[in-house]
């Protein structure tokens, strides 16, 4: 499977992703003689031009392209939440304490409004190998419907069905995908003291002025929105999370949310859990009525050594308590378990 992977890539001209492949390999046998001749014969074009183009540097001798390539990540992953802060306009004022109340204030409104609601679920997934090269897309479709209700206590429980033949341990890697609708209770008023807050500015969002909130975790309060179950019997990990959301500046509805693990879960193996959302508006005309609903989710993780991406996409909604007789078309604008 490693030959083919990195021949592949040479002959379709991929000579770059190439070496990329045959570097990743020998950080794990180094011994492999031929793989490092294979590899020297690769490289050996670009440090011809490389030292063309250097004719005027010091007389030093080249750090050879092994030793300082086999240190670049993977770009499979996006970056981490905490690694760059997305360009705001540093001049405007940013009232955190109003923008958390009128944006709790609109979660709540949506909940008065919906108690269930459906969709037509698109997914495509991919599974990366430990060379970084991705599999060929899967592809499937779910009626995908996400009940909200209220416990014995008072909070809110977020329920996911999809009636398909996939059972969780049918899904591709043996993982469903849930948890996604839930993210957006973070901003709850009963949710949101148990994070910390931090307001990076005004930016925009979709073409439009937007809230960028930076959150995370508190390790002194409860973890009331993700766990993970290894198995329908098994026990329950808390994962702490942190991440960013843009808030639209004119209406306080959530437009984008990202999410990152505050730390990895070696208890489970979970190396990686990384979400992105896009919500959007769907009208309903009878009611004169806009719901945001999540319309595209990008998930990318790595459990247990299996490296993944999806990405869902949602249309044909139909909110019940609304107007259950009403099916809406797609929107215009526009988390990750295991079984």
């Amino acid at each position: 499977m490693f030959s083919r992977s990195w021949r592949a890539l040479r002959l379709r001209g991929e000579q770059e992703r190439a070496i990329q492949v045959l570097q990743a390999y020998l950080r794990e046998n180094a011994s492999d003689a031929a793989a490092v001749k294979q590899l020297a014969d690769l490289q050996a074009p670009f440090e011809s031009a490389t030292e063309r183009e250097s004719s005027t540097a010091s007389n030093s001798p080249p750090v050879p392209m092994l030793a300082t390539s086999t240190l670049l990540p993977s770009n499979w992953l996006p970056a981490d939440i905490d690694e760059k802060v997305p360009p705001v306009d540093s001049g405007v004022a940013c009232n955190l304490e109003e923008i958390i109340a009128k944006s709790g204030s609109r979660i709540q409104e949506f909940l008065a409004n919906v108690d269930q609601f459906t969709a037509t679920e698109a997914v495509t997934h991919v599974s990366i190998n430990k060379w970084g090269l991705a599999s060929r897309p899967a592809k499937f479709d779910f009626n995908y419907v996400v009940s909200i209700k209220k416990n014995r206590l008072g909070l809110r429980n977020v329920e996911e069905y999809r009636d398909s033949h996939y059972s969780a341990a049918q899904f591709p890697d043996g993982m469903a995908t849930t948890g996604l609708p839930a993210l957006v209770l973070i901003f709850h008023p009963s949710n949101v003291q148990n994070f910390a807050l931090s307001c990076e500015g005004l930016a925009m969002s979709r073409g439009a002025p937007a809230w960028q909130i930076h959150f995370r975790q508190r390790a002194d309060k409860p973890n009331t929105i993700r766990t993970y179950q290894i198995g329908a019997q098994g026990p329950v990990y808390s994962v702490p999370l942190k991440g960013r959301a843009w808030i639209a500046a004119d209406s306080f509805q959530i437009v984008r949310l990202e999410t990152d693990l505050v730390a990895s879960l070696p208890q489970i193996r979970l190396a990686a859990d990384h979400a992105a959302i896009e919500y959007g508006p769907v009208h309903f005309q009878s009611r004169n009525l806009d719901m945001w609903l999540p319309q595209i989710a990008e998930v990318f993780y790595d459990w247990r050594g299996r490296r993944t991406h999806r990405r869902h996409s949602f249309k044909n909604y139909l909110l019940f308590s609304v107007d259950h007789k009403q099916q809406i078309a797609a929107p215009t604008a526009q988390g990750t378990k295991p079984s």
